[in-house]
């Protein structure tokens, strides 16, 4: 290649001094390899920097353009490409060309101009430690080994596993195990009860451990197999999680869109030989910890698997396959590049050509592609953001979600409203602006009018007067006079307890008791017994004392009514002779009286509520009609337990709820209380009827009301 000097790197496009100027020399360990047909059916080549393992596809024109470089003066390149091929040039396009190269670092620095301009690059490209820590710390690679000789060696003894027999006996294994699966199919969903032990949690770790290495040196073998080096392979962390990876980069320098594809799906295709073969090994295999390591190779290893690298929207296997499948390189950019041209096309009409052409079909798919992938980054780093404030301490957790969305949520909306306001002078009154000016004043009437004033809370319609008998203690139930529907009064017998333990404490209290009463009233009789008279008493005390209790609980045993009334439930079945442990619900009893509605309002809307806003209640039966209410109390401080275990979500109920060590529902978020009346009286209900109450509560735009939310979120995060 002939030399020239570096300044001629810095020609603007369209120059025509360019075309007196030396061209300047290509980079020596360059390469250059045939690449697929173009959609339109044209040539293309790979131009390959061996030295950053990166890949550049250029079409006919800059081919034809780099054949003849070193003719190293453009006027003699643009004589011959214009005599000897059909394409007309007249040298802007190899300024062009020259200003690709240089922005690559593809060209060969020279000179004290070119050194600067170096330099001054290496400045632009350098980050601050810190933002550096901040963009990366989500998603970064460390290569842990060079595999590239290893996978040469080793290539012919693998070759085996790809041939057309081992492709067959794969289908055949899938198929005959998935018929002999069939015949045992209840015993196969429930087996898995072995990783319930800790040999067996190391057991399967190191499974799917070593099934990811062989997913990963899919890749590798497919890769080697058409020619491709492996630079490295290693442990990537994606939000500190860690992912192994394999650089299969030279794929891009194949003509063959089959052989990528097949280099893209070779670790699937890994993945799912394992799981045909361990499918067919089940139902060979006898219980235990093996039979449950096939278990979990032929169902769950491999769904997981196709259910995150099929995913097109990350770049991962499935984001490969669909670039080759569409033959579209650099999938993402061009279709972000796409997707922003009609975004701003469909909103102000600049007139802008699009920023490549493609026929109607593809580029409409590229443009939902694009609007698609930004819709799912938007939850994907959303839901990070809210992850990394939970996975660390509250300070760092709050910082590292704010970087989370501002980074990577709001700087890229920020740089497309830059954008918008950059070409403000640009905008005219058509109607496509006008039809966004009016989509963005519906927008801000939506947001900012008072429409919002109802609102929905889980409810209970419930007889004033009731009361829910539990037993006391263990026992077994000797007696029971109660009957559902059965009319009692107040302090009637209803159930009668055993309790042979509680017996046998108290004879053997009495039997203590009487042997200190003994010693007590014969101290005068023995000189030992005088000496412990002081403790004596004392243990006779505590003695009497906890009999005193003994008979209390006993007592307890007999189970009468605290009301008078009706019994509308009784635990079913129950008979003489059966035993209860504690606290098992007997029977509920319905006094007299009203009815009322308890409902749970969360705390965001309980500033929309006052006493005597009025609703209805929709019982969940279909039969029962629903009626008007009025809100009557509103509890002045949020329910730290839910009592009524009907609408608790582990119940079926509408509350999400958890279970404290003590057994109780506790609130996930915070809820209050509030009672509400009918507004005509009408027959109480049997018992307790669950359903939904909505209430007219002061009205509040939708601005507010994520106002609102945001706020009471903040407050109750803020505690340290």
């Amino acid at each position: 290649m002939s030399q020239a000097a570096a300044q001629t790197i810095s020609l603007p496009p369209g120059s025509q001094s360019a075309l007196t100027q030396a061209l300047p020399p290509l980079r020596e360990e360059l390469s250059l390899h045939p690449g697929p047909k173009a959609a339109d059916g044209s040539p293309t080549w790979t131009l390959q920097d061996p030295v950053n393992n990166r890949f550049y596809r250029i079409g006919w024109l800059e081919f034809e353009i780099l054949r003849r470089w070193p003719m190293a003066e453009p006027e003699r390149i643009v004589a011959s490409l214009n005599e000897s091929t059909p394409l007309r040039i007249d040298g802007e396009e190899i300024d062009q060309l020259i200003e690709f190269l240089a922005s690559h670092d593809l060209l060969q620095i020279r000179g004290p101009q070119a050194i600067q301009r170096l330099l001054s690059k290496r400045a632009a490209r350098r980050v601050d430690w810190l933002l550096l820590v901040l963009k990366n710390y989500l998603f970064f690679r460390i290569p842990l080994i060079r595999p590239d000789r290893f996978i040469e060696a080793t290539a012919s003894m693998v070759a085996p596993f790809w041939s057309p027999v081992a492709m067959g006996l794969y289908s055949a294994s899938a198929l005959l195990g998935l018929v002999l699966v069939l015949r045992q199919w209840d015993l196969f969903v429930t087996t898995f009860t072995d990783f319930f032990t800790l040999e067996g949690a190391v057991l399967m770790g190191l499974t799917l451990g070593g099934v990811k290495i062989l997913h990963e040196f899919g890749h590798a073998y497919t890769a080697k197999r058409y020619g491709c080096r492996i630079p490295s392979m290693g442990i990537a962390f994606m939000v500190l999680w860690p992912v192994l990876f394999t650089d299969a980069s030279d794929a891009w320098k194949l003509p063959s869109r089959r052989q990528r594809l097949a280099i893209a799906a070779g670790g699937i295709g890994v993945e799912l030989a394992i799981a045909s073969l361990a499918l067919l090994a089940w139902s060979f295999l006898p219980p235990g910890i093996l039979r449950s390591l096939s278990f979990l190779l032929a169902t769950s290893t491999w769904i997981v698997t196709l259910m995150i690298n099929l995913n097109p929207f990350m770049r991962f296997d499935g984001y490969y396959l669909l670039a080759d499948s569409l033959g579209i390189a650099n999938l993402q950019d061009r279709a972000f590049a796409l997707g922003r041209w009609f975004l701003r096309e469909q909103l102000f009409s600049f007139a802008d050509p699009p920023p490549e052409d493609f026929p109607p079909k593809q580029r409409l798919l590229l443009i939902s592609y694009a609007f698609g992938t930004w819709l799912y980054r938007f939850f994907l780093f959303l839901g990070i953001a809210v992850m990394v404030y939970y996975l660390f301490f509250k300070l760092l957790g709050i910082f590292l979600m704010l970087v989370e969305i501002v980074w990577f949520i709001g700087r890229p909306i920020g740089n497309e409203l830059a954008a918008w306001y950059g070409r403000r002078g640009e905008m005219t009154l058509n109607p496509r602006s006008l039809r966004t000016l009016f989509g963005l004043a519906l927008l801000l009437a939506l947001l900012c009018f008072p429409w919002q004033g109802n609102l929905s809370a889980q409810a209970l319609w419930k007889v004033a007067n009731y009361a829910r008998i539990y037993t006391p203690s263990p026992g077994q139930l000797a007696q029971m006079t109660a009957a559902l529907d059965h009319e009692i009064v107040q302090g009637e017998e209803l159930f009668a307890l055993h309790s042979p333990d509680l017996d046998y404490e108290i004879a053997r209290g009495e039997q203590r008791i009487a042997t200190l009463s003994w010693a007590v009233s014969s101290q005068g009789l023995d000189p030992r017994l005088r000496e412990r008279l002081t403790v004596t008493r004392q243990e006779l005390q505590s003695e009497l004392s906890a009999q005193q209790a003994r008979l209390a609980e006993r007592k307890q045993l007999t189970i009468t009514s605290p009301l008078s009334g009706r019994i509308v439930e009784l635990m079913s079945p129950l008979d003489v002779g059966d035993w209860l442990s504690e606290d098992e619900l007997l029977a509920v009893v319905v006094g007299p009286g009203g009815s009322l509605i308890e409902a749970f309002v969360a705390e965001e809307d309980l500033a929309l509520l006052e006493v005597g806003s009025t609703g209805r209640f929709y019982p969940n039966d279909p039969g029962q009609a629903p009626f008007s209410v009025r809100l009557r109390e509103i509890d002045s401080t949020s329910s730290r337990r839910l009592a009524e275990p009907y609408l608790a979500s582990i119940y079926g109920g509408g509350i999400p709820v958890r279970v404290d060590e003590k057994g109780a529902l506790v609130p996930e978020t915070p809820i209050y209380r509030v009672v509400l009346e009918q507004s005509v009286p009408q027959p109480p209900p049997r018992y307790i009827v669950p359903g939904v109450v909505r209430l007219k509560g002061a009205r509040q735009s939708l601005l507010s009301s994520i106002a609102r939310n945001i706020l009471a979120v903040l407050i109750r995060e803020s505690g340290f």
